[in-house]
């Protein structure tokens, strides 16, 4: 009936351009995750600390 097309090489490499793509997307989106998540640690521990040393002084 109907012969099949052989894949051409193009149409080989889209799946393996698109799992690499969909990978960097994955890494790029945890790495500001956690650079985000860093930061925020970062700041509250800052207040805390600023909160601790009005409270000492003030004790003295």
């Amino acid at each position: 009936m109907y012969k099949q097309k052989k894949k051409t090489n193009l149409e080989k490499s889209k799946p393996i351009a698109h799992w690499i793509k969909r990978k960097l997307i994955l890494i790029t989106t945890a790495f500001m995750i956690g650079m985000s998540n860093a930061m925020y640690n970062e700041d509250k521990m800052t207040n805390e600390n600023q909160y601790r040393i009005e409270q000492k002084d003030k004790k003295n």
